[in-house]
């Protein structure tokens, strides 16, 4: 970044993680700060001075003695978030202008169109970045930039989060250098062997997709065969599991038809709701349809719950 700034060129850093820090804790008990309405821990806001769920918007205040052992000065602030990547930069670069662009700074066109501008106009020397940056923008004068903890995105349970961060970083790299500049990319990561890193570090999208699809065709996955997913939930989490259990209990499907579950899903609280998922996977989606239909129908769904039935999953939380 010193090599750029020096010769006038700018930077970008890119992190796709709001916020100050996704983790606030004591170091004295091990207390967390988690949301009381989501399976979520609470991410600092420092410059609004808050801390928020990002999957429900609840806010709390900011404390730093310990709620649990009473212990005073005790909450630290582990990992980062732009915001503290930003704050680190001006300790690093205090010469250099700084810029932030995320959903919580950028949540209008206008302020979209304003920081953009800047940059491209150079009133911006170093632009700290989530994904709202990572495509559809061009600035000459970017020749650096740095992806910071490039594996958070394949963390969770959900079966294209290997595709959705393999895009997500060739958009971001593809920032640098696209005028005669030569531009360099800089991707820290704890996994440099992974598959993902090495199609971006050899620019063999091919290659990537030809793994990808075997990875599936293995694990019998779409597009080698059809799902269908249903996520149960309820305030009460005996009577969501309960329910969710009747479902699979007398399973009436054919060969054909597999069913997964039911699991607590990844994200198990969500807004005061508890959540049970089941996956039914099969290799005719008429069949799998028509067993999905006769499932529900069969097990009507108590007043007490909801229930969502997705077909060809888009996501998995």
């Amino acid at each position: 970044m010193t090599s750029c700034l020096n010769k006038k060129e700018q930077a970008l850093l890119f992190l796709n993680r709001r916020g100050y820090s996704p983790l606030s804790l004591c170091f004295e008990c091990g207390y967390r700060y988690q949301c009381n309405q989501c399976t979520s821990w609470l991410v600092m806001h420092r410059s609004k001075k808050r801390l928020l769920c990002h999957h429900c918007g609840v806010i709390y205040p900011i404390k730093s003695d310990c709620p649990k052992c009473e212990s005073k000065e005790s909450i630290k602030l582990i990992g980062p978030g732009i915001e503290r990547i930003q704050e680190e930069l001006g300790i690093l670069f205090p010469q250099y202008s700084i810029g932030v662009m995320s959903s919580d700074v950028a949540n209008t066109p206008n302020k979209i169109k304003n920081i953009v501008e800047n940059f491209e106009n150079n009133k911006i020397d170093i632009l700290v970045a989530t994904q709202i940056m990572a495509k559809g923008y061009h600035f000459p004068n970017l020749s650096f930039v740095g992806v910071l903890d490039a594996d958070a995105g394949l963390t969770g349970g959900d079966m294209r989060a290997i595709e959705r961060t393999y895009n997500l970083l060739q958009q971001v790299s593809g920032r640098a250098g696209r005028t005669n500049r030569r531009g360099k990319v800089l991707i820290q990561t704890y996994f440099p062997d992974q598959e993902v890193i090495q199609s971006l570090i050899k620019r063999d999208r091919k290659l990537f997709v030809q793994q990808a699809l075997q990875d599936r065709k293995t694990f019998n996955i779409p597009p080698f065969t059809y799902m269908t997913s249903i996520i149960i939930s309820g305030h009460a989490k005996s009577q969501a599991e309960s329910y969710a259990q009747k479902l699979v209990q007398n399973n009436f499907a054919s060969k054909n038809i597999n069913i997964l579950g039911p699991v607590e899903a990844p994200i198990f609280l969500l807004r005061g709701q508890h959540r049970y998922r089941i996956l039914i996977k099969g290799s005719s989606r008429k069949l799998l349809n028509e067993y999905t239909k006769f499932l529900l129908k069969k097990y009507p769904l108590p007043p007490s719950l909801k229930r969502i039935v997705d077909v060809d999953p888009y996501t998995f939380m």
